[in-house]
């Protein structure tokens, strides 16, 4: 049985992005909540990091590292150390709808992270895309975005520029935007392609479109999209589980990110497709 309607997958193939709505219960939720907490005592007092995948510790400080300002706090692949994330990436609607949008059998997990904007402790992201900071040979990847705590425009939920992932303007002239990864491509406006490609980095709420969702809630976005998260204005937290997905049969690009935290340390080979236990099949 389909999870998404004929209407709901082209409206992510115009736009780039798609609010789908509740995917997981208020419990779920909680319990997933309460998985964070534990594992951020557990690194805020570990000393043992023997037995942890090498990319788990990007992004937030540990024991002994002082306090370290960033503008995101981010803990990568929770599903290798928390079963209740594990269970998460492998959720039949999330898989369902991801399959569907790509138009493929199988889905592979390229890697989750949580990322958290506690009250009056974050900064902006700029807005950008996410493709070319990924080893990945096509832009084919799309990111499940589930909040964890409501997010709004106020605590700083998903803004997006939609149609930015089809339109060359946005792209480097290089970008792959050929028609069998279901872009059609097409400019919404005058210009050459890649001449918004610098100025977009400096867009900000005026220029983008907010989406909020209730805890519990997702949407999907296309790795080519442009999007960013502006700094929490509230005293309530905004966390949120990030599930980027990749068609099975993707390949490994060194060149385009040569020291990725997800890949640096597994000795790939260009071209080699990413079939590793580190990135498994998902909702099978």
């Amino acid at each position: 049985m389909s999870v998404l309607t004929a209407q709901q997958i082209e409206k992510f193939h115009q736009d780039g992005y798609l609010k789908f709505g509740r995917v997981i219960s208020d419990e779920q939720v909680e319990r997933m909540r309460t998985a964070l907490s534990r594992v951020i005592e557990e690194e805020l007092t570990r000393t043992d990091y023997s037995n942890l995948p090498p990319e788990f510790a990007y992004g937030h400080a540990r024991k002994g590292e002082g306090e370290v300002r960033r503008a995101i706090h981010q803990f990568v692949n929770m599903w290798k150390v928390a079963p209740e994330y594990r269970e998460t990436i492998h959720h039949p609607l999330i898989t369902g709808a991801i399959r569907e949008l790509m138009a493929v059998e199988h889905v592979r997990l390229w890697h989750d992270q949580v990322i958290s904007k506690p009250p009056g402790d974050n900064e902006k992201f700029q807005c950008h895309h996410d493709f070319y900071f990924w080893p990945l040979e096509r832009p084919t990847m799309i990111t499940c975005w589930l909040a964890l705590d409501d997010a709004t425009a106020d605590n700083g939920c998903m803004h997006v520029v939609p149609g930015s992932h089809r339109d060359p303007r946005f792209q480097p002239p290089d970008c792959d935007l050929s028609p069998d990864i279901f872009l059609e491509p097409k400019p919404m406006g005058p210009g050459e392609p890649g001449s918004l490609y610098q100025e977009v980095r400096t867009w900000d709420r005026e220029q983008t479109v907010p989406v909020e969702l209730k805890a519990g809630e997702c949407m999907f976005h296309h790795c080519l999209n442009y999007h960013f998260t502006p700094q929490n204005r509230t005293e309530r937290q905004r966390r949120a589980f990030v599930i980027i997905y990749m068609p099975d049969g993707t390949r490994y690009k060194h060149a385009q990110s040569p020291h990725h935290v997800c890949t640096s340390y597994l000795n790939l080979t260009d071209g080699q497709e990413m079939n590793l236990p580190q990135f498994p099949i998902c909702g099978e």
